[in-house]
């Protein structure tokens, strides 16, 4: 039955370009059940799926007769909910068992939600959910920023088109092209191409920020005073070998390697269903 349906890449967005997205729609001109759903970011990221990492700060139980858990997970630029439930046994199975704080890494689907005043609060539906370390963070960090950076490229070079009567109802959107994401996306959100570029420099800036924090803690640890200095030398020089002082580790040992330039198909974190 979902034949012809390949699964979708995993887009990084960040968690702030992530909630300001309300624009959801069906792929192509079959309105099939099974047509992928996709969301539409101020930036232009055309969504199935979403890669995001970042620190799991709260996580709570909210179901009834069965298990049903929602977590909040932040990145430097704000928090997203995620949950998973009986039809995400795995998922639901490892948020359960996290203890928070920890770094995550989620694959879910963006599921949009419209309150009773008009307001739309979109999370996160986890497929998959790893704990990682802090260098993974960063790296989904740097990774996430190029991409956004990328899409925003794109913006200034396009201008908004005339969509249809289809567009407007967000029914349905034919295949499409970054270009033309792009500019429906300005047509739809009237994106402030400046605030997103602010948005990736804040991102980047607690980056550089942890990476100052983590430099002054090791230089702290090697600033030693002038008899320190003179009475290790001392006693480098009697004849007994003196086991290896150990050092601090780092918060962050140096920048993680730049990531390949295709998004990410399928981020295996969790046992394949």
């Amino acid at each position: 039955m979902m034949a012809g349906f390949s699964r979708e890449v995993a887009r990084r967005i960040f968690a702030e370009e992530l909630k300001s997205s309300n624009y959801s729609f069906r792929d192509g001109e079959d309105q099939h059940q099974y047509a992928p759903q996709y969301l539409l970011t101020p930036t232009g990221a055309k969504c199935n799926r979403v890669f995001f990492v970042g620190t799991l700060t709260e996580k709570d139980d909210i179901g009834g007769d069965t298990e049903y858990w929602r977590g909040r997970v932040v990145d430097p630029t704000g928090s997203i909910l995620i949950y998973a439930g009986q039809y995400q046994p795995e998922a639901a199975q490892i948020l359960a068992n996290i203890e928070a704080p920890a770094y995550v890494a989620v694959v879910g689907k963006p599921n949009l939600y419209q309150t009773e005043d008009g307001n739309i609060i979109i999370s996160l539906r986890a497929e998959s959910i790893q704990q990682v370390d802090k260098a993974t963070r960063d790296q989904w960090i740097m990774d996430t920023a190029r991409r956004t950076s990328e899409r925003l490229q794109v913006l200034k070079s396009v201008k908004p088109v005339s969509v249809s009567i289809d567009f407007d109802t967000a029914d349905r959107v034919s295949s499409s092209s970054p270009v033309q994401d792009a500019q429906r996306a300005m047509e739809h959100y009237h994106t402030d191409i400046e605030h997103y570029k602010q948005m990736v420099i804040r991102a980047l800036s607690s980056l550089r920020a942890d990476l100052a924090e983590s430099s002054t803690e090791v230089a702290t640890e090697s600033a030693v005073k002038p008899e320190a200095k003179i009475k290790q030398l001392q006693e480098a020089e009697r004849p007994v070998a003196k086991r290896p002082r150990s050092k601090k580790s780092e918060s962050l040992n140096g920048w993680p390697e730049q990531g390949g330039d295709e998004e990410v198909e399928t981020y295996h974190i969790g046992r394949k269903s």
